[in-house]
């Protein structure tokens, strides 16, 4: 992973930012109006970090980041004791 240094404990990703480039010119920005504009809109609404989270940590191209989203955050316990009641029906 190569890491732009913007000042001392500003680093980016180097290859996200190329790929995010073709998008941002597209829109007609800049990389500073992107940054206010994303800053505005957690000022605005703090749930969209959420939203921003699960969408840049989703995998894609494979079966497994197919699976995102699907699959819940329950602990086996709580997996086992669903899947046993299943078996009584």
């Amino acid at each position: 992973m190569n890491v732009i240094k913007v000042r001392k404990n500003f680093l980016l990703d180097k290859d996200v930012i190329d790929k995010a480039q073709f998008i941002i010119k597209d829109k007609h920005k800049n990389l500073t109006e992107v940054i206010n504009l994303y800053f505005k809109a957690i000022v605005k609404e703090p749930s969209i970090l959420d939203t921003i989270e699960k969408s840049a940590n989703k995998r894609t191209g494979s079966f497994i980041g197919s699976l995102d989203g699907e699959i819940g955050d329950i602990e086996y316990k709580e997996m086992k004791k669903d899947s046993l009641s299943k078996r009584d029906i």
